[in-house]
């Protein structure tokens, strides 16, 4: 079943709507000063737009919102230095509409984005027509000018548009969300939106020279396909390591599902680019990696001497280094490296402290430790409460863990708990006890 849209969301929205119609008024102002629209022409603009929306190149979000980038952000970017406002903005909803409407998305993502695109390509066009100059030639002087003043418009339109109803979505602060969006897609605006002012500049010298530019979008859209195959090959290789931690060792892999599930709880709660965040979800799914190599007795051993000891804590490194040719998951392989590190760089393999320290490994730090507290295990006798968990987790802050992270978690067990929705806890955790034991937070394995 579709999840609800929030109020906030659909507010929001409703705001864009207003905006977008806004934006239309203004731009009626400028109607006569420019040649009209050629039909052919329109038709033509409107099918390359369609077909570029529906083929998406790259997915980024934040939190668990995701937007799509595609190619016809160059070709939006064209149409607004090209044709007057409205008629530009009629180009770029219908178009937007009739992908959305083949791709089968929401009611509600349908009329955002066509709000999205009258504001962002009708502002744009509305700042060309107040900028430019009709004496001088598109990439000249002035007029130069004006298209540099453009591409900056419709950059900050898109982020500021899109970073609001991420930020109505998830409940972040704006600024917060904008500076996330930002980060995630000007290179993407980089590239296209250069892309666009070369094709406005093709158009005025003559329309048919636009076609000349096929080969270079198509060229572009399967070098960029081709990098998401490579990310998607990563993932490809990333699940069967989980399958043959699952099939090695079933109790570590339950673990390690469990500490993801925390992270994944931790990860929305701070916000996370949702890049970010997938990657930190993966090495949390494989942080004990290294494990599978070790003996069963060992792990099973109630007392440990010094040398076993060293060994086991060598499971970081061994995962490590199972990941180390994933060029693309790089970021991911430090997190599994480093996440037995502390707070207070007494921790191993590279005594990295504070901020040093990978916020993904802190993060991960956090919620295997728990786990670890909250579940049997063969070597001890019985396992640590929930409530002591958590007080071992506060004694720690600031030595063991990030003392920011441990507020972040108690508050996310303590709204499991309210709502008494028990998913991320082991089968037989217990919540509270009178009868405690004493467990060091220290010792994870």
């Amino acid at each position: 079943m579709r999840e609800r849209l929030p109020w906030t969301g659909v507010l929001y929205i409703a705001l864009v709507v207003v905006a977008a119609v806004g934006t239309a008024v203004v731009g009626w102002s400028l109607r006569g000063t420019s040649a009209p629209i050629s039909v052919v022409w329109f038709v033509l603009v409107l099918v390359f737009i369609v077909l570029a929306d529906v083929y998406p190149i790259v997915v980024f979000g934040y939190g668990r919102e995701e937007t799509e980038v595609t190619l016809s952000l160059a070709l939006t970017f064209a149409v607004a230095c090209i044709w007057l406002p409205v008629p530009g903005m009629v180009l770029a909803v219908l178009g937007t509409i009739a992908s959305d409407l083949i791709g089968h998305k929401t009611l509600e993502k349908i009329v955002f984005n066509a709000g999205h695109y009258a504001i962002t390509v009708g502002g744009t066009s509305t700042v060309y027509g107040w900028l430019r100059s009709p004496d001088a030639g598109f990439l000249e002087g002035r007029n130069l000018l004006a298209i540099l003043m453009c591409a900056a418009f419709y950059f900050i339109a898109d982020s500021l548009v899109f970073s609001g109803l991420f930020s109505s979505l998830t409940h972040q602060r704006w600024p917060r969300v904008l500076g996330s969006f930002v980060r995630q897609s000007w290179l993407n605006s980089a590239a296209l939106i250069p892309l666009g002012m070369a094709l406005a500049a093709l158009f005025r010298v003559n329309p048919i020279a636009i076609l000349l530019m096929l080969p270079t979008f198509l060229l572009l859209y399967a070098a960029l396909k081709r990098g998401q195959a490579l990310r998607n090959q990563t993932q490809t290789i990333l699940e069967k390591l989980v399958d043959v931690l699952e099939s090695k060792s079933p109790e570590t892999a339950q673990h390690s599902k469990r500490v993801r599930a925390w992270v994944e709880d931790m990860c929305h709660e701070l916000g996370m680019e949702s890049g970010e965040a997938d990657m930190v979800l993966q090495a949390a799914v494989l942080h004990d990696l290294g494990k599978v190599g070790l003996d069963d007795s060992l792990l099973r051993k109630p007392g440990l001497s010094a040398e076993e000891f060293h060994q086991i804590m060598g499971h970081s490194a061994v995962s490590a280094g199972l990941l180390e040719g994933l060029t693309l998951f790089q970021g991911g392989r430090d997190i599994v490296l480093h996440h037995h590190e502390r707070y207070d760089g007494n921790g191993y393999p590279d005594h990295l402290g504070g901020e040093n320290i990978p916020l993904g490994a802190r993060i991960i730090a956090v919620a295997d430790s728990f786990d670890a507290m909250v579940s049997m295990r063969p070597y001890r006798a019985k396992s640590l409460t929930v409530t002591g968990a958590l007080k071992i987790l506060d004694d720690e802050r600031g030595a063991q863990f990030d003392p920011e992270l441990v507020v972040t978690f108690a508050k996310i067990v303590h709204a499991h708990l309210e709502i008494g929705d028990m998913t991320n806890f082991p089968s037989a955790v217990q919540v509270d006890s009178t009868d405690e034991v004493s467990i060091a937070a220290g010792v994870q394995v």
